[in-house]
């Protein structure tokens, strides 16, 4: 992997952990990590990744999975 491609995964793994904090922050008032483990935005990540999905539209959904 080159240093860009390590760059544009890291970028797109920041943007979707903070999506998905936003998203359990609106609903809950509580972030990611209170609700869900590591490991778990880590599967939710690749989840996201094998869709052919809008990231708002995947974490939206699967917040409510949870809430």
């Amino acid at each position: 992997m080159t240093a860009q491609n390590t760059t544009t995964v890291d970028s797109s793994w920041t943007v979707f952990t903070e999506v998905l904090s936003d998203e359990f922050t609106a609903r809950t008032g509580f972030g990611v990590y209170a609700h869900i483990t590591p490991v778990d935005v880590s599967q939710a990540y690749q989840q996201y990744q094998q869709r052919n999905a809008p990231m708002r539209l995947f974490v939206r959904e699967y917040v409510r999975s949870y809430v």
